[in-house]
């Protein structure tokens, strides 16, 4: 999961005024079942824009980052449109208001999309806000690629397996990892076996730099040497950048290196 920058362009002007006379509809209309109706018979709405939102993650899921292994993309409402359920089952009002909001829309590979369904649990004792309440009241256990600081939450072993962040020892923020990697269906496996690719080919080349690296300084006229491992930490900028495919695992692949020159290459990406 990398953080996806919403707070850009907005989408186009004509997609905006048609969603916000439609959520002027659900506004208006007198109950549950009349709402529904208005979101089921619009429901192509949110594909209008589906490209410009792929246009902000570089074509990829913004959950699982896979850009083919996890199905075709859906437009999925990361507070559900109809009714929120806790992760016991227990139902409540959807957040119908945010239908047609496009800062509540995400891409997600329909394999995550359709295991996570209505699920919309909260922290414990945390508020559902009623309609067009502040959100900011509210606590979700599922991650947000959109909210900058969760991204930062998750990480990845060789195995392929999406996991907490070698820094998430708060028992809030690592069941917010074990519950998204859950309803996400972040380890779904042929996510996980392309994961695994990655992190070796990225393995290989964290050797590669460092193996040519000291045949370079034992002898800094090797010039062989010197172009071998500039090589290798070109293949691995290119692996971390926000554009390619599961950066986030090569990322971390880099972070378990412990080697201070390789994690350097990610402040210089």
């Amino acid at each position: 999961m990398r953080h996806i920058g919403l707070h850009q362009p907005p989408p186009d002007a004509a997609w905006i005024t048609k969603a916000n006379q439609l959520l002027a509809q659900l506004g208006a209309a007198p109950d549950a079942a009349t709402r529904n109706a208005i979101i089921d018979a619009n429901s192509a709405v949110w594909g209008d824009i589906k490209q410009w939102l792929l246009s902000l993650s570089h074509h990829k899921c913004w959950f699982s980052e896979a850009k083919d292994c996890f199905s075709h993309w859906d437009v999925e409402h990361y507070r559900p449109k109809k009714s929120a359920r806790d992760a016991d089952g227990t139902e409540h009002e959807g957040y119908w208001w945010l239908a047609f909001d496009w800062r509540n829309l995400r891409i997600c590979g329909n394999a995550g999309n359709r295991k996570k369904g209505t699920y919309f649990p909260l922290r414990a004792g945390c508020p559902r806000c009623a309609a067009h309440g502040d959100l900011r009241h509210e606590d979700p256990q599922l991650l947000d690629p959109v909210d900058p600081d969760d991204p930062a939450l998750i990480s990845f072993n060789l195995e392929g397996r999406a996991i907490p962040a070698p820094h998430v020892t708060e028992g809030w923020e690592k069941s917010r990892v074990e519950y998204s990697v859950e309803r996400y269906n972040l380890d779904f496996p042929p996510l996980m076996d392309k994961r695994k690719a990655v992190w070796a080919n990225c393995w290989e080349q964290i050797q590669r730099y460092l193996t040519e690296l000291r045949r370079y300084h034992a002898d800094v006229t090797n010039g062989i040497a010197r172009e071998s491992y500039k090589q290798a930490l070109r293949a691995l900028r290119e692996m971390i950048c926000d554009d390619k495919e599961l950066s986030a695992v090569a990322r971390a692949c880099v972070l378990s290196s412990g080697d201070s020159r390789v994690i350097g290459i990610l402040q210089s990406t």
